[in-house]
């Protein structure tokens, strides 16, 4: 019986002695894996890979084309990590570059279409934008919203002889909705150069979505309502990540909608974009 007992009690030490020690690596194994992912977790949110808001690192190059008598262009930059919505215009009368010469964006729109006019546009500036969005002023009314309204002061853009003549001498603010929005632009621009005139639409476009900021989240879901009415080469995937990022600026009070203009001299062929308006498009580009 003692025989026994000696030999259960060598065989419970003989077990203790190799399962502690394996059960002790066990643990210390697991702890350190542990504290690695906790470290590998808390580099991640150091780079903003852990809870980043859908769209909060994209960023869209799109030329938009206004489909008029005489077409029209702005170049939009979304940029969700800067927090910064730019218009900026692009005179119809731009040159760029073309096979057998130079010709005008306008003229390149109305003859080959949006597509062409992106493509030459991109290959005059040695850059292009990420796609082509083309519609009528009364479609980008509907994707403004008939809800939406804007006051515009007209002293920005104008000569206070020239309000006067308009009726807009001392109360020079305008209140716009999207609806009588082309008659406002097209009232406005006789007698204004040409950068002035292709800037005052980046102008108005800025001033509806800066004071309407909840419109932003709205534009991609009216996008795909008119998308009839529309010519783009935006897929689906690029209006929910367009979207996205709108929803992103949206929910963002820092975020600016500004506008701008390419710089450059009217020529008889006509706009000549200089040095610097090359670097202003290249920037947006980028």
């Amino acid at each position: 019986m003692r025989s026994r007992k000696g030999l259960f009690w060598r065989s419970l030490f003989l077990t203790l002695l190799v399962l502690v020690p394996m059960s002790a690596a066990v643990l210390f194994f697991s702890g350190q894996r542990q504290r690695q992912a906790q470290l590998e977790l808390a580099a991640a949110a150091g780079r903003g890979e852990v809870g980043v808001d859908a769209g909060a690192q994209n960023t869209h190059r799109i030329l938009l084309a206004v489909q008029n008598e005489t077409p029209e262009f702005l170049l939009l930059r979304i940029d969700a990590p800067a927090r910064t919505i730019t218009f900026c215009a692009v005179p119809g009368q731009t040159q760029v570059d073309a096979p057998q010469g130079s010709t005008t964006l306008a003229d390149c729109y109305l003859t080959a279409g949006p597509a062409r006019a992106a493509q030459l546009l991109a290959s005059t500036l040695e850059t292009g934008p990420d796609a082509y969005f083309a519609a009528t002023p009364d479609t980008y009314a509907e994707l403004i919203g008939g809800d939406a309204t804007a006051t515009f002061d007209t002293a920005a853009v104008l000569s206070l002889e020239r309000r006067r003549e308009l009726g807009y001498g001392e109360d020079h603010v305008a209140e716009l909705t999207p609806a009588d929005t082309e008659t406002f632009l097209q009232t406005l621009r006789p007698g204004m150069t040409v950068r002035n005139a292709a800037s005052l639409r980046a102008a108005v476009w800025s001033a509806y979505l800066r004071q309407n900021p909840a419109r932003l989240s709205l534009l991609v879901d009216a996008a795909r309502e008119q998308s009839a009415r529309t010519l783009t080469d935006l897929t689906a995937q690029d209006l929910q990540e367009i979207g996205q990022t709108l929803a992103y600026l949206a929910d963002r009070t820092e975020t600016t909608v500004e506008y701008t203009v390419l710089s450059g001299a009217e020529t008889p062929a006509g706009y000549l974009l200089d040095g610097g308006g090359v670097e202003q498009a290249r920037e947006l580009l980028d």
